[in-house]
């Protein structure tokens, strides 16, 4: 049994109501009318219009006794009954839909069950089914261009490969919050929008000040030994912190090299040994400093190597005065043995911890204590800071 063409018109195939399909006439072009007006030599031409375009096949109806073929006669009557243009589509030029309405007395042969459909294409030509899409990551290609000017225009150039002009579908995004576009083209421009504002008011969105995926060796940390402490005034520390690289073995065994910010020389002071390295947090995308609401994300990594070992590690959040505001961190103060916890302060005038989370400062390994180190481990240790508006 031969593959039968797939025809569709609309929403149905018409195809499916056919034993075969042959002698498909699409003429190359469509009919022109030209009106010209005599010269002394030829003609001038006043007007030329493309005229319609038909369209015809004929076709072999499905069905062995004459119910069958009768049924399949009514259901492509119905098929076909329409008063507006509908996509008719021949599975040998998938690419084009010929928007047409049936034309003339639709020819059938009851004895050789074969018949002749006629469709009129009023606009003369087909269309695409698919579009081009011209963007910054395609441009310079076939499609087209897309060129940023200095002073914040842009020029497009779109590379039309059809026949015929045709619209194109523009989607435009502003940089800034001043409401307007314009587009101007070769016969005229398009103006949307206030070039001073839409509406007066600034939309806000959020801004990342700072992500150390682009400053993998927080080189914008610079070091504050010898500075008072926010939380505890009397806390100075004047030794290092910075960015190292070193090998451990894991609670499994395995050789693993760290990356990260970390006490390298814990100084000479008395009390309290060790170091302090600050971000001062760059001004948003409006030149502001500050932010109503504002959000960080660390990842602190922490256990002692004997028992007895004591220390402290934080990251504290400060205004531009700096004056506390909040913070995390562990703490150990036991002397003896070798529980630490994880800390939260707050600052302002009920200034205090507000929570803690005791743990053992070993590396998670020992899965059966109660208070195993589940949190600062070399695989875990994501901690979260949220303000919004008012509340931390």
């Amino acid at each position: 049994m031969s593959k039968v063409i797939k025809v569709t018109y609309g929403d149905n195939i018409l195809s499916d109501l056919f034993e075969s399909v042959t002698n498909i006439k699409r003429d190359i072009g469509s009919g022109w009318t030209n009106n010209t007006q005599a010269k002394k030599e030829g003609v001038d031409v006043i007007t030329s219009s493309r005229g319609p375009r038909n369209i015809s096949f004929d076709y072999l109806i499905k069905g062995t006794f004459f119910d069958e073929i009768n049924a399949n006669k009514q259901r492509l009557a119905s098929y076909i009954n329409s008063e507006n243009t509908l996509g008719l589509v021949f599975e040998d030029e998938p690419n084009k839909v010929w928007y047409a309405l049936p034309d003339g007395e639709q020819s059938f042969s009851t004895e050789n069950k074969s018949g002749t459909l006629t469709f009129i294409v009023p606009e003369g030509h087909a269309y695409s089914t698919y579009t081009n899409v011209l963007n910054s990551d395609n441009s310079g290609g076939v499609d087209g261009s897309i060129t940023p000017n200095d002073d914040g225009s842009v020029d497009i150039t779109i590379n039309n490969q059809g026949t015929l002009p045709t619209w194109i579908d523009l989607k435009l995004t502003n940089n800034h919050d001043n409401g307007y576009f314009a587009v101007i083209g070769l016969k005229g421009a398009l103006e949307l929008g206030n070039r001073e504002e839409v509406d007066g008011v600034t939309i806000q969105h959020s801004d990342v000040l700072y992500d150390s995926k682009t400053d993998p060796t927080f080189s914008q940390f610079v070091s504050a030994a010898g500075q008072p402490h926010p939380e505890w005034a009397g806390a100075g520390t004047n030794g290092t912190i910075g960015y190292q690289e070193y090998n451990y073995k894991s609670s499994n065994g395995q050789q693993k090299t760290m990356k990260g910010v970390k006490l390298i020389d814990p100084g000479s002071q008395t009390g309290f040994r060790g170091g302090m390295t600050e971000l001062v947090l760059p001004p948003d995308s409006n030149g502001d400093s500050g932010a109503v609401n504002f959000y960080a994300w660390f990842r602190l990594f922490t256990w002692t190597t004997v028992l007895g070992q004591t220390g402290v590690m934080q990251i504290l959040f400060t205004d531009e005065n700096d004056e506390f505001v909040a913070g995390y961190g562990t703490l150990k103060d036991d002397k003896t043995g070798n529980i630490g916890t994880v800390g939260f302060w707050i600052g302002g005038p009920n200034k205090g911890e507000w929570k803690n989370i005791p743990y053992v400062a070993n590396n998670g390994e020992q899965t059966g204590l109660k208070d195993n180190n589940t949190m600062l481990n070399d695989n875990r240790g994501a901690l979260d800071f949220f303000k919004q508006g008012a509340t931390l």
